[in-house]
């Protein structure tokens, strides 16, 4: 059985609990405190939806279906369309095995139905957890196009000619490959890449990404790799990761 104390982590983790209900989303919001989660609330589908656009504040989503202004499986599915992978438990009062297969293909990673027991649920958050961990891995090398980048020795190259990349620029070509094509938004570059708050308007990401593009991009003015994505921020696109 978990304790409070068996969640060893370098920072709390960080779950959105979306449920109109609000004595459910309280119970949840205390059990998952008591051990050690750090917890976001809300009661509608847009506003779970405006929370998961900035995704890089969360590791996990516990997910009601029956909301207001949105449902939690259009929730889902407008998340996963725009590039959110991060592991969501649908817990619901639909409990049927129809409704089961309906949230498991809008995208849910797990099925919970109403009333569930507090170890089960810890029991499901913290797999979905290791689960997620294990999975992403942070990229050695990759190849963009005809550029070889090694992230470890920080050397870059077309070629046998060396691409002259500053450590910001490091810092968010990482970062978007660690994001796997994922949209990155320049909120999660403050907080990530300048250590920064996420709600600080800067254009400092802005002009590293230009400088990236030049250096990287067979045409920066039309860039096949790192694209923009509209009202987010950016995205790496079409690269491999050797290792």
């Amino acid at each position: 059985m978990l304790k409070p104390t068996d969640v060893a982590v370098e920072r709390p983790p960080r779950v959105l609990v979306a449920d109109d209900e609000r004595h459910i989303a309280r119970a949840l919001a205390h059990i998952l405190q008591r051990y050690a989660y750090e917890v976001t609330t809300v009661d509608n589908g847009e506003a779970a939806l405006q929370v998961l656009q900035e995704a890089y504040l969360l590791d996990l989503v516990i997910l009601d279906i029956v909301m207001p202004f949105m449902d939690g499986l259009e929730v889902l599915r407008r998340a996963r369309a725009f590039g959110c992978n991060l592991p969501v438990i649908i817990v619901s009062g639909k409990n049927s095995e129809a409704d089961r297969i309906r949230g498991l293909e809008a995208g849910a990673d797990d099925y919970l139905g109403k009333p569930f027991g507090t170890q089960e649920l810890l029991a499901r958050v913290e797999a979905l957890r290791r689960r997620r961990g294990a999975a992403r891995p942070l990229p050695k090398r990759i190849r963009i196009g005809d550029v070889w980048i090694d992230f470890e020795a920080r050397v870059a190259r077309r070629g046998s000619n060396h691409l002259l990349i500053t450590p910001i620029e490091w810092l968010i070509l990482r970062h978007l490959a660690y994001r796997r094509g994922q949209a990155v938004s320049r909120g999660e570059f403050n907080v990530k890449v300048l250590k920064i708050p996420y709600d600080i308007p800067t254009r400092t990401i802005d002009r590293h990404t230009f400088a990236l593009r030049h250096k990287l991009e067979r045409n920066p003015k039309n860039p096949h790799h790192i694209v923009t994505v509209r009202s987010v921020g950016y995205r790496l696109n079409d690269f491999e990761w050797i290792a």
